[in-house]
């Protein structure tokens, strides 16, 4: 495998602006610097794009800002990253840091690259703490009954650039639309029964802090219901054979 992989960040932001600095510095003290991270606006209201635009190109050229000029939500904005062959490689490492969340050290990039040295990993999911320094919900998912059992497949999330590609683009859609929540069941699932317990690799190791405290995130108020809704629309997806190779 490649000593030195391009690490592909992808932060998506929505009103995030009490956040988002903490969640960009986190990104920019890693050690390991052989990354670009794409910051993806989706309809912004408050001051994140002017926050963000303090770390962007060319200022720095690794943080680069797109700001949408429709909503895409999570599965939207990774996916027209991903599928730009001219900005993603298929070997490329992406790694996904929502714009309200940090990295918990400056070593996080070095471990995803440690995992990746195996050439068997396609991707890897892991254990998360929340800010009041709980640990989360994490644990290796039941690839026999993996579309009907609790969903566990959490942060830190990483995979191959290709294994995305190979996920079906209407696979991703509700309606011709991408989902408004639930995004990532509808992309992890056929990621990892692609992949099987050979190619998805699951860390206990803590690479990622998830802010509970963000107001508008999927599992509170009105959006809870919502995340239900698109999380049982999503596992009713058709299931995905596993690869022979990638």
């Amino acid at each position: 495998m490649e000593s030195n992989p391009r690490l592909v960040v992808l932060t998506t932001a929505y009103n995030c602006h009490k956040y988002i600095e903490k969640c960009l510095d986190s990104i920019k003290s890693q050690k390991y610097t052989n990354f670009v991270c794409y910051i993806l606006d989706d309809l912004s209201t408050d001051k994140t794009v002017k926050l963000v635009n303090k770390y962007t190109y060319p200022l720095d050229k690794r943080f680069l800002l797109s700001v949408n000029s429709e909503k895409k939500y999570q599965p939207g904005n990774y996916d027209q990253i991903i599928r730009n062959t001219t900005l993603v490689n298929d070997n490329d490492i992406i790694i996904e840091v929502d714009g309200d969340d940090y990295l918990p050290d400056d070593h996080v990039f070095d471990r995803v690259v440690a995992y990746y040295s195996n050439s068997n990993v396609w991707m890897t999911y892991g254990q998360f703490k929340y800010t009041n320094g709980q640990t989360g919900f994490a644990q290796p998912v039941d690839f026999n009954n993996l579309r009907k059992s609790r969903f566990t497949a959490t942060h830190l999330r990483t995979w191959r650039a290709k294994l995305w590609r190979n996920i079906k683009q209407e696979d991703l859609l509700v309606d011709g639309k991408y989902p408004e929540c639930s995004g990532d069941i509808f992309f992890m699932l056929p990621m990892i029964e692609m992949c099987g317990p050979k190619h998805a690799l699951y860390v206990s190791h803590i690479n990622y802090v998830y802010n509970f405290d963000n107001p508008i995130g999927d599992s509170k108020g009105r959006r809870l219901a919502l995340t239900q809704k698109f999380s049982d629309i999503g596992r009713s997806k058709g299931s995905y054979t596993l690869l022979k190779e990638l």
